[in-house]
């Protein structure tokens, strides 16, 4: 058995597929005070399932990859440890200073974040290394000893210690390391260049405090829950989920924190990308809705795309990560008034507790769970098995208190609001992340998974005129079987800083095989074997006044040519791609050379179906009153049901255990191989 756990802001997803290659999916509430209790009784959820017990199901394990929000909520809710700082005489102010604004710049009296090292912890000793490498002042080793000191006596439990141009030598940043385990303290240690190897001093100040503040809680957490799964039977070592698509060991999981930030989902891109990769795909845009947020991710090539840098709650990671954009509207979402009396949605969620008002769990204000409730579009017996029975009163009631009554609307109309206002923002988000890459969304398809995705799809697919959407059967659980997609993944970085004019042929094939040869040894150390890894090579490029670069792709062969021809054209290529010309009369500048090496883990096949008939009438399971500005009864279909081939015409609903698709009047579905439904939306 092979196990994918992801864990939401409402909901713990689980995903097992066993040797004959079957899909078993388990969903259970999340259980915030501590989230490895919901990872266990999602477990034995999933145990039952299968039909055994617990401890037999893990001792069968042969691959468990977890992805967790701990280090996201640690970074957001700023609950993170006590960090220091030890940084060169002269640049303690560099957190605080960032480059020099705010990440809006036009909010004139926003103040200035502040920074997740408070300035008498931020500490300076005499050392400098120059832009080469080569050393103008030695390490002061006393005083290092004394601020070593000094931080701890004051209880902090993390310490980064930058240092400039350490990415070039790093020798006084490992002497620190030296210097703590010498005075018999062990904090947890972020050394600049193992977190970023590149230049930009405020770029791998703030990654390395983003990795020390996360790194102990999110390794509190998986420490305990490694116990847990080891006391219930597991054998098998678990890997984490990281926010590039690939997973970690638990080890280096912890030590390279940073990456597990956004990485749920993640998961949810993966898999996208898994079926854009089997239906022949070549162009689609992802978007997973969830109890809390919508991640939008677009697959081009099979290949989720990626980015170097992220901003989250006005702090710098600039480590890679797949390019994923979230919104604050999930199922969760509460809709307000604002002040000038326009509804509004999120970004505020009522989470897994209490939860929406329909839950009956303590919810007294309306979210959009409660307005798809309202009008029909969830079943309030079938929701999560029927575990979770939802009362369509109390949903009704919070939005009477807090909307319908302040606008002077009926319920319905109400909920109806909150309904479109939520698909009106998944579009335009979508818009956001196609056009400003100069994409035209109606060039792709639209994939919708999550526990609330399938109610929007339509409607989202309709206002950008999406020739199709596709809503896969594990939608609520794909990020988790996403997870079971990836493979092992660790980047390295070296910096170049050369124009291509400048730059030896022999100079580059040289830093790609050290690079190489460090990727290789350190996955070797993983069990993986030669034949089973892959290697990715990366530039980084610009024009010489410029600062963002572009990622040019370098093949094995590039590498033996004699001259750096191919380079040039490759870059100009890129370039002209992102903007539309190229600066002919200039150099190209080779920022930083990146490798990936990929330690491939076993792929997972999806089942293909063979073609049923095209009536569903096998799969209906009763009528239900829907209401689309006047109520009308729809027939509503099981999810499990339904076959290769089936097809219909709204208005419809599928439901199934833990998601519900709609499909509105004039639009039309259909089930492919993969047993998703492909939804093609009305001209209107």
């Amino acid at each position: 058995m092979r196990i994918g756990v992801d864990i939401g802001g409402t909901f713990t997803d689980l995903v097992g597929v066993d040797e004959k290659g079957t899909i078993h999916v388990a969903k259970t509430p999340s259980t915030p005070e501590d989230p490895s209790i919901g990872v266990i009784d999602g477990l034995r959820l999933l145990a039952d399932q299968v039909g055994t017990p617990l401890a037999q199901l893990l001792a069968d394990t042969t691959l468990f990859i977890h992805g967790t929000t701990v280090a996201t909520n640690l970074l957001i809710e700023r609950k993170g440890a006590n960090l220091g700082l030890i940084t060169t005489k002269g640049f303690r102010d560099l957190l605080e200073l960032r480059e020099g604004t705010k990440q809006n710049r036009y909010q004139l009296r926003e103040p200035f974040p502040q920074p997740l090292i408070t300035r008498p912890r931020r500490r300076e000793v005499p050392e400098r290394v120059r832009w080469d490498g080569s050393v103008e002042t030695p390490l002061d080793e006393t005083a290092v000893r004394a601020e070593l000191e000094h931080l701890r006596t004051r209880g902090v439990k993390g310490v980064v210690v930058c240092f400039l141009h350490s990415h070039r030598n790093p020798a006084h940043e490992r002497r620190v390391r030296e210097i703590a385990a010498e005075i018999g303290w062990d904090p947890y240690l972020s050394l600049s260049h193992e977190v970023l190897n590149r230049e930009g001093e405020y770029d791998r100040v703030s990654t390395a405090t983003v990795n020390a503040y996360v790194g102990p809680g999110l390794g509190g957490y998986l420490n305990r829950l490694s116990k847990r799964l080891a006391e219930a039977g597991a054998r098998v070592t678990m890997l984490v989920m990281q926010s590039t698509g690939g997973v970690l060991p638990v080890r280096h999981a912890i030590q390279y924190a940073v990456g597990a930030v956004t990485s749920g989902p993640a998961g949810g891109a993966m898999a996208g990308a898994l079926f854009a990769r089997l239906g022949t795909e070549k162009r689609m845009v992802t978007y997973d809705m969830g109890g809390t947020s919508t991640d939008i991710c677009l697959v081009q090539g099979g290949v989720p795309l990626e980015r170097q840098k992220t901003e989250m709650k006005d702090v710098k990671i600039a480590v890679p990560t797949l390019d994923i954009g979230a919104l604050g509207a999930g199922g969760g979402s509460i809709a307000w008034i604002d002040s000038g009396g326009i509804l509004d949605l999120g970004p505020h969620s009522a989470g897994a507790v209490p939860g929406p008002a329909c839950y009956g769990r303590g919810g007294k204000l309306p979210t959009l769970t409660d307005a798809n409730l309202v009008l029909g579009y969830i079943s309030g017996e079938t929701f999560l098995g029927g575990r979770l029975p939802l009362t369509r009163e109390k949903a009704a009631a919070a939005l009477e208190t807090h909307v319908s009554g302040p606008l002077g609307l009926s319920v319905e109309e109400a909920a109806l609001a909150i309904n479109a206002l939520a698909s009106s923002r998944i579009a335009e988000g979508i818009r956001a992340a196609t056009v400003r890459r100069g994409l035209d969304p109606r060039d792709f398809s639209l994939f919708s998974f999550g526990g609330a995705g399938g109610l929007h799809a339509d409607a989202v697919a309709r206002e950008l005129l999406v020739p199709k959407a596709i809503i896969p059967r594990e939608a609520s659980v794909l990020s988790a079987l996403g997870f079971l997609t990836s493979d092992v993944r660790h980047d390295f970085q070296r910096t170049v800083a050369k124009s291509v004019p400048h730059l030896d042929p022999a100079e580059l094939r040289q830093t790609f095989a050290e690079i190489e040869a460090e990727g290789r040894r350190l996955l070797n150390e993983e069990g993986f074997a030669d034949d089973k890894i892959q290697v990715l090579r990366m530039v980084d490029c610009r024009y010489l006044r410029q600062v963002f670069t572009v990622e040019v792709r370098i093949d094995e062969a590039d590498l033996k040519e004699a001259d750096l021809g191919w380079l040039v054209k490759k870059f100009e290529a890129a370039y002209e791609a992102l903007y539309h010309h190229v600066h002919k009369n200039e150099h190209g500048f080779v920022d930083t050379c990146r490798i990936t090496v990929l330690g491939e883990l076993p792929t997972i096949e999806l089942p293909r179906q063979r073609k049923a008939g095209r009536d569903p009438s096998p799969a209906q399971r009763g009528r239900r009153r829907v209401y689309f500005g006047k109520w009308t009864e729809a027939p509503v279909y099981w999810f499990d049901d339904l076959r290769h081939g089936m097809a219909f015409a709204g208005p419809a609903l599928i439901d199934s255990p833990s998601t519900t698709v709609l499909v509105p009047a004039g639009s039309t579905a259909e089930v492919d191989p993969l047993a998703s439904v492909v939804i093609t939306p009305s001209a209107a």
